[in-house]
């Protein structure tokens, strides 16, 4: 136990270090984005309305905004800071209606070390393992159900991404749900590799997602003929090639995969394509994250408006 506590430990300081490094990169030639600190009143002054939505044991915050076909945002590890918070405003700007479920942490505050080892003991997270859907997806699940019942969402989208990436995959399932992006699915991840490259090994193509619902939501796209798009950075050790690989083999025809170059020249092994990295970048129409969020946002008005 107390190697494992240890090992945990490390973990969480490692991630913390990675997320300290992101964040303090430059913005080149982009405009400064509003800072709030965390509450959801400031969520609500972002624009964003508050519900509750409860499915079985589990019940979690969703803040909402935008018209147009329903997206869900999954967001990354940190929590719902303020990257997570611009992402979705910019899908707000192309079009959609985007429902962002506060599904650890609090509003608007990052924490990425604190919250990684509250989901290696939280049980509807799985405790982050692999070959195991945690309970969370089924929360998703009936999530956008709900949307779908109430009108609000006849063609729903899902993003998941780092940790919640590969979540979105058994959320197709049985439901509302007509694409996904999976965006850097990071878990479970060996932060050896990540430090030193050293230490490949199976969990590098492993998904913190049971195998038989990876099987379901493969026969559900395939029958029904839906889409998904799975994409990393080129040079991410958080996701490494093999798991997205084998994503995209699964799926086969109807995926489409991505992997991108570093967004700046600083960004030793980028991570977060949607979020972080697209911040940080320059915001030229080249740049990686910027091809990497036209083509989302093409892929769910073409998946979603023509239903």
């Amino acid at each position: 136990m107390r190697s494992i506590n240890r090992r945990r430990f490390l973990q969480s300081t490692a991630l913390a270090a990675i997320h300290a490094q992101s964040a303090n990169a430059q913005q080149d030639d982009c405009p400064q984005q509003t800072e709030l600190s965390g509450s959801s009143a400031n969520m609500s002054k972002l624009g964003f309305s508050e519900e509750t939505f409860s499915n079985d044991a589990y019940s979690h915050f969703v803040y909402s905004k935008g018209q147009g076909p329903a997206v869900i945002v999954m967001h990354e590890l940190p929590g719902m800071d303020m990257h997570a918070v611009r992402f979705a405003n910019r899908l707000v700007e192309h079009g959609f209606t985007v429902h962002m479920p506060l599904l650890f942490g609090d509003p608007l505050v990052s924490s990425p070390n604190l919250n990684y080892v509250r989901l290696c003991i939280n049980k509807e997270f799985a405790y982050l393992k692999s070959n195991t859907s945690a309970p969370v997806c089924d929360w998703v699940r009936a999530f956008a159900n709900h949307l779908g019942q109430s009108g609000t969402g006849r063609n729903i989208g899902v993003i998941g991404m780092c940790v919640t990436g590969a979540f979105a995959i058994p959320v197709i399932i049985d439901s509302k749900v007509r694409t996904v992006i999976i965006s850097q699915p990071a878990i479970p991840l060996s932060m050896t590799y990540y430090l030193t490259k050293k230490g490949e090994g199976s969990w590098m193509e492993k998904l913190n997602i049971a195998d038989e619902d990876l099987d379901k939501a493969v026969g559900t796209v395939k029958q029904e003929n839906l889409h998904v798009v799975v994409q990393r950075f080129k040079e991410d050790r958080l996701c490494p090639p093999q798991r997205v690989q084998r994503i995209a083999d699964v799926f086969g025809e109807n995926a489409s995969c991505y992997e991108y170059d570093r967004p700046r020249p600083e960004a030793d092994k980028p991570h977060a394509i949607l979020t972080v990295e697209y911040d940080k970048a320059d915001c030229s129409p080249e740049n990686p994250t910027r091809v990497a969020l036209a083509r989302v946002v093409s892929f769910l008005h073409e998946n979603l408006n023509a239903q």
